[in-house]
């Protein structure tokens, strides 16, 4: 009867550690992009952690149709974390961003809290912001050169 007990609750542990993980809390951010010039391609956004910030490998990626002025694109279900926002506006639909002399963008590019642009782009830490478990609006403005 011991041996049956004790067989019993190593099973009961062992289920009880397969028991799936809490869905961790996501809440959307909506990326508002103002000083959109033209209707043409899509504004593509990208939610960067640090170590992702000014490559093409982010976490997170969306697109609209662009709209002349603003357009609005949403990335949903982002878990909580500390992230950057990348923006440009493809306006011919190749997927990337295209440059020009020295490698300065010919299309359009923002960066959340309209961090300042240096040499090489502006530095994580002036376009980080906090994500929690909510719905988040951000609002920034391409830049064109």
């Amino acid at each position: 009867m011991r041996r049956h007990l004790a067989s019993l609750a190593i099973g009961a542990a062992l289920l009880g550690s397969a028991a799936p993980a809490l869905a961790q809390p996501t809440g959307d951010v909506v990326v508002h992009v103002e000083n959109v010039r033209s209707s043409e391609g899509h504004v593509r956004v990208d939610l960067c952690t640090s170590d992702q910030f000014l490559t093409d490998t982010c976490v997170v990626a969306g697109s609209a149709p662009a709209q002349r002025g603003e357009t609005v694109v949403t990335l949903v279900d982002v878990p909580p974390g500390v992230y950057a926002i990348q923006v440009f506006h493809d306006a011919n639909d190749d997927h990337k961003v295209n440059r020009g002399l020295f490698g300065i963008p010919t299309e359009d590019v923002g960066f959340s809290r309209e961090a300042p642009l240096g040499l090489h782009g502006p530095r994580f830490i002036n376009a980080a912001f906090n994500h929690a478990a909510d719905e988040q609006v951000v609002t920034l403005h391409l830049r064109h050169f």
